[in-house]
Parts: structure tokens; C-alpha cells; sequence
């Protein structure tokens, strides 16, 4: 994958819920593959390992439920969905490790496959209900890829009144009202490295 242009925008904290969307859909995040998914989520995202254990209590690599995140690797074009705790019988069987999880069958994950360690590669990272808040600012910070299209349909559905902080594309300085202009992405397959500085990047 070949990235194109940079952007950084800073929003007050309380817009962190307008990336809400992309974040559900999926966003592509530059990983070094060949690791756990807990040594990603701690040594590369920087998640404190008690949080990972307590809040996100469903994991899903390539659609299978995942039991272990200390087993289970990571590769590139990957798709990893994080979620918290889930209601009802389908949060409890889903739920990683539970007690249910002899239930899921199939749908469990099991890859013996290796791959050498420090490659690097990119794979999507999904979020959903509680995570969105308490991870996003942290993801957003930490920067995510996102082709053009996406980027703005992305642009398309947000206000005009929308109040950007500060925006930058290549490192330099853009007026913010351009936050919105969705002209200046006509290439739909460009990748762009976003990063977004929006609100106490905790836990």
C-alpha cells in the first residue's frame, strides 16, 4: 500500500463522537506484524494491559472470535474488532474466554501459520460501543489510513458549522474552514495517514 498525503486537524473533545462511524466501519493502521494481539494492543497502541483484561471483553481477528490475545498473531491485511462487554446470551458467547465460548464452534479463531516478527503491514481496526470513547482519542492520535473515497463521504456528512481547532496536510498550515472542502481529495484511491488530536488519549 502505497500512502499519499498527511493530514492533522485538532477538534475540542466533545466532536471525538463525529469519528465514531469510521472507527465502526473500519480504519487501516499501520501494526508491526508477527505479534500478539496483547502485545499490540499494549506495546504498540500503548493500552494499559489491566484495561485490555477488564473493558475489552470481545475480540474478533478475520470475523472468528478469539480466545487468547496472547496466542493469537497478527498478520498483514488483518481485520481486528474490539468491543466491550455485549448483553445477553450473544455478549456471553462471544465474550473472550467466557464460558460459552465452547458454543461459537466455527466461528472460534485457530491459525498455526507463521510469519517472521518485525515486518510491517496493515491491517483494519474496528471499534465498537464503549471502546469508541474510552479508545478513540488514542487511535485518532496515534494516526489511521483511510483512502480518499472514504475520506470524503467522510467530509460529506458533517456540518457546516463544524469547528476544527487547528489543520495541517504535508505539515503545513491550512486555513481550518478548508477542514470540510472536499475538493482537495479528488483521487479516490489516494491513502491518506490521518491523525487527529481530539480530547485525553487515556487509558
Amino acid at each position: 500500500m502505497q500512502v499519499g498525503r498527511s493530514l492533522e486537524a485538532e477538534f475540542a473533545p466533545e466532536l471525538l463522537r463525529i469519528f465514531f462511524p469510521l472507527f465502526q466501519s473500519g480504519v487501516g493502521v499501520e501494526v508491526e506484524l508477527g505479534c500478539s494481539i496483547q502485545q499490540l494492543l499494549t506495546e504498540q497502541f500503548g493500552i494499559a494491559a489491566d484495561y485490555v483484561s477488564g473493558r475489552i471483553t470481545t475480540i474478533f481477528l478475520n470475523s472468528k472470535a478469539v480466545d487468547k490475545a496472547g496466542t493469537a498473531i497478527i498478520r498483514d491485511n488483518d481485520v481486528l474488532a474490539l468491543s466491550g462487554a455485549m448483553p445477553g446470551l450473544v455478549g456471553a458467547t462471544m465474550r473472550s474466554g467466557g464460558y460459552y465460548a465452547a458454543m461459537r464452534g466455527a466461528m472460534t479463531y485457530s491459525d498455526d501459520r507463521v510469519i517472521p516478527v518485525g515486518q510491517r503491514g496493515v491491517i483494519t481496526l474496528k471499534l465498537f460501543n464503549l471502546l469508541l470513547s474510552e479508545l478513540g482519542p488514542r487511535l485518532l492520535l496515534r494516526g489511521f489510513l483511510l483512502r480518499g473515497d472514504l475520506w470524503r463521504a467522510f467530509l460529506a456528512q458533517q456540518p457546516e458549522q463544524l469547528r476544527v481547532r487547528g489543520y495541517r496536510i504535508d505539515g503545513r498550515p491550512v486555513p481550518v474552514d478548508r477542514f470540510r472542502h472536499q475538493g482537495d481529495f479528488p483521487d479516490d484511491g489516494e491513502v491518506l495517514r490521518i491523525k487527529i488530536h481530539c480530547g485525553d488519549e487515556q487509558p
